[in-house]
């Protein structure tokens, strides 16, 4: 089993934290999984801002159209908690597309009545919220505490260095614990920092290792494809586009990725 693994970071800005990430998900694999963690060619630069963050979101969907031609992959894995692409891979791709926020509020809600989130700055916590708001979940959201990482590259360096990053984590996981959070999600570099450190409760309140936990439901669904030969409906919001309207937008918008 081949699994392409996504993140946003920078993969000449923030390679410590795509070398952690990589460290870690690698202990989740199982016997016979292939986990290859991908960054970005300028990601995690000002995505806390739509505006930016919507440059990254295409770069990913270019991935995953690579893929598509290509081939060779069993699951593409969107480990990046702000869901970019999420619903134009899953339209156009064949195998299973699974995203770091949605695998983790709906794990987290099977751990605990409710859940809240550790984002890097305080700008992100509308996006978070839109998104716990799509799932349907927003009463089971009982808080948003921020990080003080105005820019989130800032997160690479304090990343390499550990000690006060691992502090700042844990006292607003704390605060969010306060909201009445039974379950704590933290997007980001912080979910691997809090793992690799082995912190995964707090006061009894779960902390989740969403970057493997990642891994194991990809493996869970791709091997349920296999059992199955299904893995996403092509009702409505996932039809896939019929081929000649690909061929067409590939020609008119002179998208060569978009072509079988």
């Amino acid at each position: 089993m081949k699994i392409w693994y996504q993140l946003l970071s920078s993969e000449t800005a923030m390679r410590d934290v795509i070398a952690g990430t990589q460290a870690l998900v690698d202990t989740a694999a199982s016997p016979g999984t292939t986990v290859e963690v991908r960054g970005t060619k300028d990601g995690a630069l000002g995505d806390d801002f739509r505006l930016f963050w919507h440059y990254d979101a295409r770069e990913v969907i270019d991935n995953g159209l690579r893929i598509r031609q290509s081939g060779g992959y069993d699951a593409f894995v969107i480990a990046n908690s702000l869901d970019p692409g999420l619903t134009e891979l899953r339209e156009i791709l064949d195998i299973p597309v699974l995203s770091f926020m949605e695998v983790s509020c709906s794990t987290a809600l099977m751990m605990g009545d409710s859940f809240g989130l550790v984002v890097p700055n305080d700008k992100f916590a509308a996006h978070y919220k839109e998104i716990v708001v799509r799932y349907g979940m927003r009463d089971r959201l009982t808080g948003i505490e921020a990080l003080p990482y105005e820019n989130v590259r800032d997160i690479g360096p304090a990343f390499k260095a550990g000690g006060a990053l691992l502090k700042q984590i844990e006292d607003a996981c704390r605060r969010v614990i306060a909201t009445g959070a039974e379950v704590v999600i933290c997007p980001g570099p912080a979910a691997a920092m809090m793992a690799q450190a082995g912190i995964h409760e707090i006061d009894g309140v779960p902390i989740l290792d969403s970057y493997r936990l990642l891994v194991k439901t990809a493996e869970a669904w791709v091997a349920m494809k296999r059992l199955t030969g299904v893995h996403v409906s092509r009702r409505r919001l996932y039809r896939t586009p019929p081929p000649a309207l690909l061929e067409q937008c590939a020609r008119v918008r002179n998208l060569p990725l978009l072509k079988s």
